[in-house]
C-alpha cells in the first residue's frame, strides 16, 4: 500500500529537513508535534466578523503566530495572541500580516498544515474560515492551501502559496483556490513558484501582484509575475515590459500609484504606474542591502545602522529621485500610523521601537522573550500593518 503521509508526519519530516539542512536542532518528539496540532485545532473557527474599524490598531506577527497589536499609536502593545513554538519552515511560521476592510489576518504555516486567523478587534484571535468549505482537508476544516504571503484590499484577502492562489471576499464565508499549474506550457519559460510574495496594487486598480522565484540562467530573470483583476478569482501570467535588465528579483511594494521592485542588493529600482503590465528603470538608489518599506506613501531603503556611507538610509516616492533618511533609523522593516508615528520592528530583535519624531529618536516600547525549543531561524518579529478595527 502506498505511503499516504498525515499532518502530524509532515510537520516531523519539515523539522528533520530544517534540522540537515541548516543547522542542529534538537529533533522535536512526537509529543510536542501533537500538542502543536492540538493548539491549532482549540482556535474557533470564524466567519462571523463583523467590522466597524473605528479605532488605529499597529498588528505585528511574529513565528508561532505572535500577534502583538498597539491601539495607542503604539505607546503600549500587547501579546495578543501566541500559538505554538515555530520556525522558517513548518506548521507555526509566521512572516506576513494583511489588513482590508477593519480587519487583520495572518497566515500561519510554510508549507502544511497551514491556516489563517484574523480578528477584527485585535484582541480576539480566530480562524479566518467559518469551516464550511474545507480546502486542504475534508477532516480539518480549518486548514488553507500552503499559504507564505497574505495580502488585503477592496474587503478581500488573497494568498500565495507554492503552487495556489487563495481568496475569500467576505472574510471566510467564500473561497476561491486557483492553481498555477494552469500556467505549466506557457512558452516563456520554466514555471516557478517557490516564496511567492503578494501585493495589493490599490484601489484604482484593484489589482492584486504576486511575485515568484527568479527564472534561471537563461531568458528574462526577473521572475514570475502573476496578477489578478478580479479579487483572486482568476489569474494571468504577465509578459511585462521594460524588466529584461533586471537580473533578478529583489522585494516588491506598491504605494498605490506605483508599484517598485528592487533588485537582490536594493541598488536600483525598477518602477511600474500601470499596476505591473510596463516597467521602467534602472534607477540607481544611493544604497545597498536596504529592506524595502512603504512610509506614508514613501518608499524607504533601511540596512543596518553602523552602515558605511553607501548604505546609508534612503526613501523614494516616485522611486526615480531618491534622498537620505536620518542615520538614526535603526534596522528592519517600518510602518507610520495616520498621526506619523513610526514603529520599526525586526526579525533579528526582539523588540518594537516607536518613534514620534519621525526618526529622530526612538524608544523601545515593547520586548518579549522568543520560545526556542525545537525551533530554528530569526524569532523577532517579521511583518507589520497599520489599520482600523473595532473597539475593545
Amino acid at each position: 500500500m502506498a505511503f499516504m503521509p498525515t499532518r502530524y508526519t509532515l510537520v516531523v519530516l519539515m523539522f528533520a529537513f530544517a534540522t540537515t539542512v541548516t543547522f542542529a536542532v534538537d529533533e522535536p518528539p512526537k509529543e510536542w508535534i501533537a500538542a502543536g496540532e492540538k493548539r491549532r485545532d482549540e482556535i474557533p473557527l470564524g466567519g462571523d466578523f463583523k467590522p466597524q474599524a473605528k479605532v488605529a490598531a499597529f498588528v505585528a506577527v511574529g513565528h508561532g503566530a505572535r500577534i502583538v497589536v498597539s491601539k495607542d499609536d503604539g505607546k503600549t502593545w500587547t501579546q495578543a495572541f501566541f500559538g505554538y513554538p515555530g520556525s522558517d519552515h513548518g506548521g507555526w511560521a509566521s512572516s506576513s500580516v494583511a489588513y482590508t476592510g477593519g480587519v487583520f489576518a495572518v497566515p500561519i504555516g510554510w508549507t502544511q498544515p497551514t491556516s489563517y486567523l484574523a480578528s477584527d478587534d485585535g484582541v480576539r484571535w480566530r480562524h479566518l474560515t467559518d469551516g464550511k468549505t474545507p480546502l486542504a482537508g475534508k477532516d480539518h476544516p480549518n486548514l488553507m492551501p500552503t499559504t507564505g504571503s497574505l495580502a488585503g484590499g477592496k474587503g478581500t484577502f488573497v494568498g500565495s502559496g507554492y503552487t495556489t492562489f487563495t481568496a475569500t471576499p467576505d472574510f471566510g464565508k467564500s473561497w476561491s483556490v486557483i492553481s498555477v499549474n494552469a500556467f505549466k506550457n506557457d512558452p516563456r519559460g520554466k514555471l516557478s513558484t517557490h516564496h511567492v510574495k503578494i501585493i495589493y496594487c490599490g484601489d484604482a486598480s484593484g489589482r492584486f501582484l504576486a511575485l515568484g522565484d527568479n527564472r534561471g540562467a537563461d531568458g528574462p530573470k526577473f521572475g514570475h509575475l502573476f496578477a489578478t483583476d478580479d479579487l483572486g478569482k482568476t489569474w494571468k501570467w504577465l509578459a511585462p515590459k521594460g524588466l529584461d535588465d533586471l537580473k533578478g528579483r529583489g522585494a516588491i511594494a506598491s504605494n498605490g500609484p506605483l508599484v517598485l521592485m528592487t533588485d537582490p542588493a536594493a541598488e536600483n529600482v525598477w518602477c511600474s504606474a500601470d499596476a505591473g503590465e510596463t516597467w521602467d528603470g534602472p534607477h540607481p538608489t544611493g544604497a545597498k542591502r536596504g529592506a524595502l518599506s512603504v512610509v506614508k506613501n514613501e518608499f524607504w531603503l533601511v540596512g543596518e545602522p553602523s552602515r558605511a556611507a553607501a548604505d546609508a538610509p534612503r526613501a523614494s516616492a516616485d522611486g526615480k529621485t531618491w534622498h537620505n533618511l536620518p542615520k538614526t533609523l535603526p534596522a528592519g522593516k517600518f510602518v507610520a500610523s495616520d498621526n506619523g508615528t513610526l514603529i520599526d520592528i525586526d526579525p533579528r530583535r526582539f523588540s518594537i521601537l516607536r518613534s514620534a519624531d519621525a526618526g529622530a529618536t526612538w524608544e523601545a516600547v515593547f520586548t518579549f522573550t522568543p520560545e526556542t525549543q525545537y525551533v530554528h531561524g530569526a524569532q523577532g518579529l517579521r511583518d507589520i500593518a497599520f489599520g482600523y478595527v473595532n473597539a475593545d
